[in-house]
C-alpha cells in the first residue's frame, strides 16, 4: 500500500515508429479498397436512376438519387480519413527522419568531444606562447654560443690587411717587364695581322684575305731591340746624372 496517495503509473513503452507508419500504410489501402467499391454503387445507382427515369418511375429514380448521395457523403467522409493518415504517416516519417539525423549529429558530436579531449582555445594559446618563447630562447642560446667565434676577429684589422694585399698585387704588376711580341709580326685592333718578311709588308685579315701593301702607306716594324727605359727607383744622383751623359752623346 502506498502511504503518499495513488501508486503512479509505469509508463507506456516506447512505440516503434516504422510499425504505427506500416499501420497507417495498411489503413489507407483499406480505405482505398472502400472507396473504390463505393465508387461502383455511386455509378450502379446512377444507372439505374437513369432507367427508372426512362420508363416514367419517379419515385424509383428519385429513391436512386437518394442512395447516390449517400453513396457520395461516404466517399468524401472516406476522402478525409485518407488525408488525415497520409498526413500522420508524414508526420511520423519526418520526425523519424529528424531522430536519425539528432542522433547522428549527436555522435559526430560526442566523437569530436573524444577527440579533442581537455584540450580549449586557452590550452591551445597558452601552446602557442611557450612555443614562441621556446623559440626566442633557443635563438638567444644560438647567439650567445657563436658570439666568442665572431670577437676573435676585427673587421677594420682584415680590411687593412686586404687592402695590404691588393697593394702588393698591384706593385708586383708594375715591376713585372711587358713580354716582347714577334718583330715580324703585328695585330691590330682589328684582328688584321700584319706580317713584315724580306721588307714586304702583307696585310691578311681573319677570312685569310691578302690585302696589298699599296693600300695601306706603314712604317716599317724595327728589327733591333728597343732600349727599355726603366727607372730604377735604386739609383742615386750620380747614377742618373751619367745615364742622361750617355743617352745624350748617343744622340
Amino acid at each position: 500500500m502506498n502511504l503518499f496517495g495513488k501508486k503512479k503509473a509505469a509508463p507506456p513503452p516506447p512505440v516503434d515508429a516504422s510499425s504505427v507508419i506500416a499501420n497507417i500504410r495498411t489503413n489507407l489501402e483499406m480505405l482505398d479498397k472502400r472507396e473504390q467499391h463505393i465508387s461502383k454503387k455511386i455509378d450502379a445507382t446512377l444507372a439505374e436512376a437513369k432507367m427508372k427515369a426512362a420508363r416514367k418511375d419517379k419515385n424509383g429514380a428519385l429513391f436512386c438519387l437518394k442512395r447516390k448521395k449517400m453513396y457520395e457523403q461516404e466517399v468524401a467522409k472516406l476522402q478525409g480519413a485518407r488525408i488525415t493518415l497520409e498526413n500522420q504517416a508524414l508526420s511520423l516519417e519526418s520526425a523519424t527522419v529528424n531522430i536519425e539525423v539528432f542522433k547522428t549529429v549527436e555522435q559526430g558530436t560526442k566523437a569530436m568531444k573524444g577527440l579533442r579531449g581537455n584540450i580549449d582555445a586557452d590550452r591551445v594559446d597558452d601552446l602557442m606562447d611557450d612555443m614562441a618563447e621556446e623559440k626566442d630562447t633557443a635563438d638567444q642560446i644560438s647567439e650567445a654560443i657563436s658570439r666568442p667565434a665572431q670577437d676573435m676577429f676585427d673587421d677594420d684589422e682584415l680590411l687593412n690587411e686586404l687592402a695590404e694585399l691588393e697593394e702588393l698585387e698591384l706593385d708586383e704588376k708594375l715591376l713585372t717587364p711587358p713580354i716582347p711580341t714577334n718583330p715580324n709580326t703585328i695585330s691590330n685592333n682589328n684582328n688584321n695581322v700584319i706580317s713584315n718578311n724580306n721588307n714586304n709588308n702583307v696585310i691578311s685579315n681573319d677570312n685569310n684575305n691578302v690585302i696589298p701593301n699599296t693600300v695601306f702607306e706603314m712604317p716599317q716594324v724595327p728589327t733591333n731591340n728597343i732600349q727599355n727605359n726603366v727607372i730604377n727607383t735604386n739609383e742615386t744622383e750620380e747614377d742618373i746624372a751619367l745615364r742622361e751623359l750617355q743617352n745624350s752623346m748617343l744622340a
